[in-house]
């Protein structure tokens, strides 16, 4: 895991998500944001970071199991007051997408027509 915090961004290299630090003038300035949570859920500093911990966890669990220990996971879910079966579907539903824009986009490449 190579996860990259600053005083305004929190970043993952492995999982492709982000949380950001909100600060503007509104009664929840300096909260973050995480990017795969509804733009209006308000975070502490330590709630985005677990959030981004745990995307890392989930997304490497794919690919190798011992890298997702359900408890420890759902400990970070519980800090995002959510579980870890929300988060896994949060984080599918924004998906992967592919290397070929026209496939994402539900284009046939080979004729240039939707498929």
């Amino acid at each position: 895991m190579a996860i990259t915090a600053t005083e305004w961004l929190i970043i993952s290299d492995v999982a492709l998500e982000a949380a950001f630090r909100v600060d503007v003038p509104e009664p929840h300035r300096g909260r973050w944001v995480l990017s795969y949570l509804p733009t209006h859920r308000r975070l502490t500093r330590d709630q985005a970071l677990a959030g981004i911990v745990l995307a890392e966890m989930i997304l490497m669990g794919q690919h190798n199991p011992c890298h997702l220990d359900p408890d420890i996971a759902r400990m970070y879910a519980a800090e995002l007051d959510l579980t870890l079966v929300e988060v896994m579907t949060l984080l599918a539903v924004r998906g992967t997408p592919s290397q070929d824009p026209a496939q994402d986009a539900g284009v046939d490449p080979t004729t240039m027509t939707a498929a």
